[in-house]
């Protein structure tokens, strides 16, 4: 190479380096003006969050503004209704009050004036010529032609018209009053003749009324007439009729068929089963272990049985505790007229049908202005003021009631032993049913079993059962149980050729050719295999040993267990044939009665 091409080469190398040199340099400046612009997209994106998170903050607080506009608007709208549903009540509840005044006002005249008439002071007033009668008639003939529709208005001319002596009269006022409201009429002229002394017509009265009265719905003014009945203020004939009517709705209930009824000696004692039996004594789980572990699945059996015939025990000692002068009670003085006083009282404040539809509307529209128009606070509120005495209850309600939940009925003794003479046919009658479901349920004999070993024994306990022969036929039977598991403990010499081989096959020709961990793992499997192959040919001696220890244990427990059970065995069945006995006392606690 000549030295012209050297200089070319040269000059061509410094020209292509000056470019290079050159678009470095530009790119460097590209590179900076870049740099400047993302700067600036930087400041631009700093700005854009810190705008974006004032937005967001604003968006956050027009949420809040409008969620609190809302809840105003809420509450608004909601008390808006309120408002509007008390300002309903208010002019439903002045329309109503109005109403009531012009159509019951006359009412509280006629009961002021009847509750006046029907006082033994005015009676007094009106023979001793204080009052003149013919005050007494023009003031009820008033009450008629101001309330012709109300049975009390001539209810009280018929007792103005006794005080006169004007039969005739009296007699076309009661049937009017019976033809306006029979039950309400024939009790008002009862209890009234009961005050003024009239026994007999009250009597002839009073059997008017019960046949007027549905036995499947009586009103709670049923128990105040019958504490006064039950208590002699209407006479023994009053409590003869009432009796009967009793009997007779007992044995309606317990009809058999739509046309023939059933004695309630020889039917109609289920309904009174579920009664009894939820007296009966519970057994605990601490009682009779012994026998129940022995008895296995017949226990249940037993255990019922044996708690139905605790009914006639439990039944006796409750009905002692709830009538302790017994189901006729003593010789009581007759009351001084308290009952039927009440029972007045509150015949004669009692609404009429009309008046307690408009009275419940009242009391509702009430209750909604007093809750400022929730209307199911209200609602809560109206139904709660119903109290259980509002309810009718039906005849046999009632008697379940008085004699075995005395705090619902609300009844005195005397009328609560009214009610248990009238059901005491069909309670004996459920106390002989549950004994023979009881009796049902007593075996013969029964099997008592332990430890694979069963014998059958008596349950009559009468008859008496020797432990001996049983604990020697146990012992036995564990003794040759315990030589058969002693005799099967033998050299299992299948295992100790498996494990020889496989102690044999591990140290010959594994342990040998290995190292490390893996030569301890298999020299460990050999040292358990030889350990296994010891154990097999010298453990005999001690498994059979351990064998026979088990069975001595076995066969202590299971002698005690079997000699407890046999003497619990006895006391068991001696108490429920004692307590199937008990069904004669409750029989003759309450044959002991007067029969009407």
């Amino acid at each position: 190479m000549t030295s012209g091409d050297v200089m070319e080469d040269r000059l061509e190398t410094d020209s292509a380096l000056h470019q290079l040199s050159e678009r470095v340099e530009g790119i460097g400046k590209g590179q900076a003006r870049h740099e400047d612009k993302l700067h600036d997209v930087r400041a631009d994106v700093v700005r854009l969050s810190g705008e974006v998170t004032e937005v967001r903050q604003e968006v956050a607080g027009l949420e809040s503004a409008i969620t609190d506009t809302r809840q105003v608007l809420d509450t608004f709208i909601e008390q808006y209704g309120r408002d509007r549903e008390v300002a309903k009540a208010q002019a439903e509840l002045s329309r109503l009050t109005t109403e009531w005044h012009a159509d019951f006002a006359q009412r509280k005249h006629t009961r002021a004036l009847a509750r006046g008439l029907v006082h033994t002071l005015t009676a007094q007033a009106v023979y001793r010529n204080v009052v003149n009668t013919a005050t007494v008639r023009a003031c009820t003939e008033e009450r008629m032609l101001l309330e012709p529709t109300y049975w009390l208005a001539p209810a009280t001319m018929a007792v103005a018209a006794k005080f006169r002596n004007e039969d005739e009269r009296g007699e076309r006022a009661r049937a009017h009053a019976c033809m306006l409201d029979a039950a309400k009429a024939n009790l008002f002229f009862s209890l009234t003749c009961s005050r003024l002394g009239d026994e007999t017509e009250a009597a002839a009265w009073m059997d008017l009324y019960l046949q007027s009265l549905d036995p499947g719905e009586l009103g709670q003014d049923f128990f105040v007439v019958l504490d006064a009945i039950a208590s002699k203020e209407l006479g023994d004939k009053a409590l003869s009729y009432t009796q009967q009517a009793m009997a007779r709705w007992n044995r309606s209930s317990i009809r058999i068929s739509s046309d023939t009824y059933a004695t309630a000696d020889m039917h109609g004692g289920e309904q009174w089963e579920a009664r009894l039996q939820s007296l009966r004594r519970r057994m605990t789980k601490n009682q009779y272990t012994a026998l129940r572990k022995t008895c296995g699945d017949q226990w249940d059996t037993l255990r019922h049985g044996w708690e139905l015939a605790t009914v006639p025990d439990r039944t006796l000692a409750y009905l002692r505790r709830m009538f302790p002068d017994g189901p006729d009670g003593v010789d009581w003085p007759v009351s001084e007229g308290n009952h039927v006083e009440s029972a007045l009282e509150r015949l004669i404040n009692q609404l009429e049908p009309d008046e307690a539809d408009i009275r419940e509307m009242m009391r509702r529209l009430e209750r909604v202005i007093e809750h400022g128009g929730d209307l199911e606070a209200a609602t809560r509120a109206h139904e709660s003021s119903f109290g259980p005495d509002t309810q009718p209850v039906t005849f046999m309600e009632l008697l379940d009631q008085a004699v075995f939940e005395p705090d619902e009925a609300q009844l005195g003794p005397p009328a609560r032993r009214m009610a248990l003479r009238a059901i005491w046919p069909s309670l004996e009658h459920a106390a002989n049913r549950v004994v023979t479901d009881s009796r049902h349920h007593l075996p013969h004999h029964i099997t008592l079993s332990v430890a694979g070993w069963s014998s059958t024994v008596p349950t009559d306990p009468q008859l008496l059962v020797e432990p001996g022969p049983l604990v020697n036929d146990l012992t036995s039977h564990i003794k040759q149980q315990t030589q058969a598991q002693s005799d099967a403990v033998v050299r299992r010499w299948p295992r100790v050729c498996c494990a020889l081989g496989i102690g044999g096959f591990s140290g010959s020709l594994v342990v040998p050719f290995v190292d490390g961990a893996w030569q301890g793992l298999f020299l460990l499997l050999t040292l358990g295999m030889a350990s296994w192959v010891i154990w097999e040919i010298w453990s005999v001696p001690l498994r059979k040993k351990h064998v026979n220890e088990q069975g001595d244990r076995l066969r202590n427990e299971s002698v005690a267990t079997l000699a407890k059970a046999l003497d619990q065995r006895e006391d068991f069945f001696e108490e429920w044939h004692e307590a199937m006995k008990q069904l004669t006392a409750l029989t003759l606690w309450g044959g002991h009665r007067n029969e009407n």
